[in-house]
């Protein structure tokens, strides 16, 4: 059978000082615009995105802040505000949640969007979905898009003096891409099925592991000194364009797997939701889903590379108990949230809970 699926792929600048590009670059998209963003990435990246539209003739009508969560809230909210404005287009600026809720509020009004990461620590600035929480914390539901943003500038200059947690972060959760997309398409021939797409990006996956492994020490070094060096910029390129496109081409079925879940079920802990960022946890879920899959040897690799950066890697460097009863809720999401409606075979509470065990003991 064949596929009608439209499949639109994202207009990226990567480089030093691209915000000059921005008036060239939007123009097609129309003259005045408002900027949704978090309250330091527009600190530290709005004077350079003002310099470049100084004399262009394009006009920013207002510059809001997003709130600090992606919630349906905040992106009613922010439509409210920006609908009497009137701009032509949209610009997201910030990490993730800032740019996801930014693709929310320009679906409601029906503008393009263009975004702007401050951060190197997910692929969010060229995906066509938005991850939502609910307003107490804990993950809500995914949303998605029938596009990507119009555009997107990252400037790496910014970037890597944003704080390296971030970007050790992104690294975590771009790891765990290619290892969840290879487990959830185990089994499915997509290159025997019109599934095209899905198997160009379920092969692409491996370009958010291997880069990383070899260079992501020597770039997270570099943007602890803020140098938006080679290395850096290698791995950038690896958690944005490698995992976004993944993201776009192949079925969302293949996107995510038991990292994500568990990554989902340990936010129910109030204090990790709060105290740790999304792709440390990811990342920790990847071992989980290595062990669990029984490969202790990779998930001892990948071990060793996280702690390299700092990353943790037990439950009780995150306090917290390696208890059933404590795990209750983090082991349902973990097994019955959305990410494990597509593996290769049936994952119980006991098989993540007796993997997690093991991954505490994991040297």
């Amino acid at each position: 059978m064949y596929t009608t699926d439209v499949v639109t792929l994202p207009r990226f600048c990567f480089g030093r000082g691209v915000y000059a590009r921005f008036p060239d670059l939007c123009a097609p998209l129309g003259r005045s615009f408002a900027v949704i963003g978090g309250v330091t990435a527009m600190q530290k990246a709005l004077p350079a995105l003002k310099n470049a539209v100084a004399s262009s003739g394009m006009e920013m009508l207002a510059a809001l802040p997003f709130g600090g969560a992606c919630t349906l809230s905040a992106m009613e909210r922010l439509a409210g505000e920006i609908a009497p404005l009137s701009p032509d287009f949209l610009v997201g600026m910030g990490g993730g949640k800032a740019i996801d809720t930014a693709k929310g509020v320009a679906e409601r009004l029906h503008l393009p969007l263009v975004s702007l990461p401050t951060l190197v620590s997910n692929c969010a600035p060229i995906t066509a979905l938005s991850v939502v929480y609910r307003e107490d914390g804990p993950f809500d539901r995914f949303l998605f898009y029938e596009r990507p943003p119009e555009l997107t500038l990252i400037d790496l200059t910014i970037a890597a003096n944003a704080p390296a947690r971030y970007f050790r972060a992104g690294m975590g959760d771009t790891l765990a891409k290619h290892l969840e997309s290879t487990f959830s398409a185990r089994g499915d021939e997509l290159g025997r099925t019109m599934d095209h797409m899905s198997a160009i990006g379920v092969a692409l996956s491996s370009t958010c592991y291997g880069p990383i492994l070899q260079y992501g020490r020597e770039a997270l070094h570099e943007v602890l000194r803020g140098e938006a060096g080679p290395a850096m910029e290698i791995c950038a390129r690896s958690i944005i364009v490698s995992a976004g496109l993944v993201s776009l081409m192949a079925d969302d079925s293949y996107n995510c797997a038991l990292a994500h879940a568990v990554c989902y079920g340990l936010q129910h802990f109030p204090h990790v939701e709060r105290d740790y960022l999304h792709g440390d946890l990811v990342a920790y879920g990847a071992l989980v889903q290595l062990v669990l899959d029984g490969q202790e040897d990779r998930a001892r690799e990948l071990r060793a590379f996280l702690v390299s950066l700092g990353t943790p890697v037990t439950l009780s460097e995150m306090n917290v108990p390696l208890d059933r009863a404590a795990l209750h809720d983090a082991l349902i999401e973990a097994t019955t949230g959305p990410d494990m409606q597509h593996i290769p075979y049936p994952v119980t509470q006991d098989m993540v809970f007796a993997a997690m065990q093991r991954v505490e003991l994991l040297l």
